[in-house]
């Protein structure tokens, strides 16, 4: 993971925040569409690992109301997700 992976995940998750979910745990929100806001290109190595970082934490999760082969052919980070209770505990200590 590289060194500014955590940053770039904390920076894409405000964005999710401020853009998509206003502080509700559950929503559903698309991390490719608030890369741009937090300074990330959709399908760069970058915005994968902040958004890898982000699955690891907990701050999103898969969501679950999307079909899994659906899922299976949608381009990493393309499909939606749901905030987590970690996203705000993440968000509380950056």
């Amino acid at each position: 993971m590289s060194a500014y992976a955590k940053g770039d995940a904390v920076r894409l998750l405000r964005a999710i925040d401020v853009e998509q979910a206003h502080g509700r745990v559950g929503a559903s929100v698309f991390a490719f569409a608030a890369a741009r806001s937090a300074g990330l290109r959709p399908g760069t190595e970058r915005y994968e690992e902040a958004l890898w970082h982000l699955v690891w934490e907990g701050a999103l999760t898969v969501d679950e109301h999307v079909p899994m082969e659906v899922a299976a052919v949608l381009p990493f980070g393309r499909g939606p997700y749901r905030l987590a209770p970690a996203a705000m505990r993440m968000l509380a200590r950056a």
